[in-house]
C-alpha cells in the first residue's frame, strides 16, 4: 500500500511510516530512560549506552538515497592538520635502564674529600647528599677552587634523572652557578668541565631515548655503539650503580623538565667553551636535538632552549661553509614524513646569519627529496637559491603530483585499479604534499633580504605560482583542503609581489611579510 504525497517529488510507504512510528517511540523511551537516569544521580551514562547499541542498527538500516546525500555534502576538514604528526622517540619502559636517583651516590664514584664540606657529603647517604647540594653547601664549598669533574658529572647525572622537578632544576642552579665560577679561574690551565658526547648520550639513554634514535643516521655514528656508553657509564658509577637500575622505570611520562634542564645546561658549556667539542661531535649533537624535537608529546612545548642551544653549535662548527651542506642532507634523513620535515626546518633559528643559511639550504634539499629530484650541489648566492625555485615550482602542480600517488598506487593494487575512495586519499595526500612544498618555498624565499638585482626572479616565481599551483586548484565547499592550500598561495603571492615593490626589503620587514603557519 502506497501514500503520494506528492506524486513525482517525494513517494511514501506504509512501511516507512511505521519505521518513523517506532523510532519516535524509541526516543520517548531514551528521553524517559535519561530522565530517570538523571534523577538518580547517574547522568546521561546509559542514555549513551542505548545510544551506542543503536548506532549500528540505525547505520545499517540507513536507506540509499541518505546516503548518497550524505556522501554528496559531507565535507572534508582534517586533509592537512595544523601541526606535525611526531614521533615515539621516548620509551618510559626504558628509563633508568643505567642509573636513577637512588642508585646515584658521590661515594661511589672514586671521589676522595678533601675540604670539610666535601668529607661532610661523602660521609652522608643519598638523600642528605642532595639535600646539602640544593642547600648551597657545594657553591659556598667551590667557591674559590675548582670543582672537582666526579662532583659535576654526579650533578649532570642526579639532574637528568630526578623525578622531582623542583630538585632538579635545583640541581640545574647549582650546576651552572659552579660552572660559571670555574669558568672564572683565568689562572686555571685547564677549561672548565663539560659533558662529553658519551656523558650526553648516557643522560638522554637513560631517560628512554634509544640509541638508535639518539645516532639515527648509519653514515654519522659516534667512536662508541650502545654498550660501550652502558658498559663504561656504570663503571664510573661503581657497583652499586647498576644493581636495581633496570628492574622498574623511572619515569611514566615524558621527563619534561629533566630534558629541558640538559639542554639548559649544554646552552651554557657551549656558551663558555666554544672549542669543547669537534665539529663531528657538534653535528652529532644537533642531529641529536633535531631527532628528540620530533617527539610527540612535545608538539605543544615551546622549543626555546632547543633553539638557543641550537645557535650556540651552529656558531661553534668551524668549518660552516664545508658542513652545511652536509649536515643539510643528515637533517633531511631524519623523518620520512614530509610534515615532520617542516617542523625541522622551522626549529632552525632564523634570527642568526647561519640559521638563516641553514634553513634556507635546508629547505631546498628537501623539496628535491619530496619531488624525487636528483641531489645537486646547493647554490651559495641567493639569487641562484631563488632561480632554483621556479623550475621546483613547475613541478608543485597538485594534479601532476596526484597523478604520480595514482600511477604508483596501481603498480600495488592487485588489480592495478583505483577505486573512488582511493583516489579521493590519494588527492588528499597529494594537496598536504602540496601545502608542505609551499611552506617550504616560503622558507627559501624569506631567509635573506633581497636587491633590485634579484626583482626578475621574483617576477617568474609569481608568473609560476600562478599558472602551475593556483590555476590548477578547483575550489569546493565540501573539499576543504583545496581551499586551505589556494590561501597560502595567496598569502604568499602576495608577499613576493611587496618584495617585487619595494626591492630592498628590511629583514624586519621581512619577517612582517611571512609567518608560517604550519
Amino acid at each position: 500500500m502506497k501514500e503520494h504525497v506528492c506524486s513525482g517529488t517525494y513517494t511514501n510507504t506504509l512501511e516507512r511510516l511505521v519505521k518513523e512510528m517506532e523510532d519516535t517511540q524509541r526516543l520517548d523511551e531514551l528521553q524517559k530512560q535519561l530522565q530517570e537516569d538523571i534523577r538518580q544521580g547517574r547522568g546521561i551514562k546509559s542514555a549513551v549506552r542505548i545510544g551506542d547499541e543503536d548506532s549500528t542498527d540505525d547505520e545499517d538500516g540507513l536507506l540509499e538515497e541518505h546516503r548518497e546525500f550524505l556522501k554528496k555534502f559531507s565535507v572534508t576538514i582534517d586533509a592537512i592538520p595544523d601541526h606535525h604528526p611526531g614521533e615515539e622517540i621516548f620509551n618510559f619502559f626504558n628509563s633508568g635502564k643505567i642509573f636513577n636517583q637512588y642508585t646515584l651516590d658521590l661515594r661511589d664514584s672514586g671521589f676522595i674529600g678533601q675540604s670539610a664540606v666535601e668529607k661532610l657529603i661523602l660521609k652522608s647517604g643519598k638523600t642528605d647528599q642532595i639535600f646539602l647540594t640544593t642547600q648551597g653547601f657545594l657553591t659556598s664549598a667551590y667557591h674559590y677552587v675548582q670543582c672537582p669533574v666526579p662532583v659535576l658529572k654526579w650533578l649532570f647525572r642526579m639532574m637528568s634523572v630526578h623525578t622531582n622537578c623542583i630538585v632538579s632544576v635545583q640541581i640545574l642552579s647549582t650546576l651552572m652557578e659552579i660552572t660559571i665560577r670555574n669558568d672564572t679561574f683565568s689562572d686555571s690551565p685547564v677549561w672548565p668541565w663539560i659533558p662529553s658526547l658519551s656523558d650526553i648520550a648516557a643522560v638522554f639513554f637513560n631517560m628512554g631515548i634509544d640509541f638508535r634514535s639518539l645516532f639515527p643516521l648509519e653514515n654519522l655514528q659516534p667512536d662508541f655503539n650502545e654498550d660501550n656508553l652502558v658498559s663504561e657509564t656504570q663503571m664510573t658509577l661503581g657497583e652499586k650503580g647498576s644493581e636495581d637500575s633496570s628492574f622498574k622505570p623511572i619515569f611514566s611520562a615524558l621527563p619534561e623538565t629533566n630534558i629541558l634542564n640538559v639542554v639548559k645546561f649544554l646552552g651554557l658549556c657551549t656558551s663558555i667553551h666554544p672549542e669543547g667539542y669537534q665539529d663531528r661531535e657538534v653535528m652529532l649533537l644537533i642531529l641529536m636535538l633535531f631527532k628528540m624535537s620530533l617527539e610527540k608529546q612535545l608538539k605543544q612545548i615551546p622549543l626555546v632552549d632547543f633553539q638557543s642551544l641550537l645557535i650556540n653549535l651552529m656558531k661553534n662548527i668551524r668549518d660552516w661553509n664545508t658542513k652545511v651542506p652536509e649536515l643539510c642532507l643528515a637533517i633531511s634523513e631524519l623523518s620520512s614524513h614530509p610534515h615532520n620535515l617542516l617542523w625541522l626546518v622551522q626549529l632552525v633559528p632564523n634570527w642568526t646569519s647561519r640559521g638563516r643559511q641553514l634553513r634556507q639550504c635546508l629547505s631546498l634539499v628537501i623539496i628535491s627529496k619530496l619531488l624525487d629530484e636528483k641531489h645537486e650541489d646547493i647554490p651559495n648566492a641567493s639569487n641562484l637559491q631563488v632561480s632554483v625555485l621556479h623550475r621546483y615550482l613547475v613541478q608543485m602542480k597538485p594534479s601532476d603530483l596526484l597523478k604520480k600517488m595514482v600511477l604508483k598506487k596501481r603498480t600495488e593494487q592487485p588489480n592495478g585499479t583505483i577505486d573512488e575512495s582511493l583516489h579521493l586519499e590519494l588527492e588528499k595526500q597529494a594537496y598536504y604534499l602540496t601545502y608542505i612544498l609551499l611552506h617550504l618555498v616560503g622558507e627559501v624565499s624569506c631567509s635573506h633580504s633581497f636587491s633590485s638585482g634579484q626583482r626578475k626572479h621574483f617576477v617568474h616565481l609569481c608568473g609560476a605560482l600562478e599558472k602551475h599551483v593556483k590555476c590548477d586548484i578547483r575550489e569546493d565547499a565540501r573539499l576543504f583542503y583545496r581551499t586551505k592550500v589556494k590561501d597560502l598561495v595567496a598569502r604568499i603571492h602576495g608577499k613576493w609581489q611587496e618584495i617585487i615593490q619595494n626591492c630592498r626589503p628590511t629583514q624586519g620587514q621581512l619577517h612582517d611579510f611571512w609567518v608560517p603557519d604550519s
